[in-house]
């Protein structure tokens, strides 16, 4: 049995897989914010809910260049 006493390497494996699997977990989890919450800026929709499109939609240049600015 000298597998059971051999424990020197389990605990540095056990933290290389744990960082593993939380690499892999974050990554998906930012691929999913990115194209839910960022979006293409290029393809904005009317119904698009995301970020960029709504700060795009709010400080639109030829939305402004309607009102008269009186002096």
């Amino acid at each position: 049995m000298s597998l059971v006493k051999n424990e020197n390497g389990q605990t540095a494996v056990e933290y290389i897989l744990l960082l593993a699997v939380m690499v892999a977990i974050m990554t998906s989890i930012l691929a999913t914010v990115r194209t839910r919450i960022l979006g293409d800026s290029a393809n904005c929709t009317p119904a698009s809910r995301s970020v960029i499109c709504n700060f795009e939609r709010t400080l639109n240049v030829q939305d402004l260049r309607r009102f008269t600015i009186k002096r």
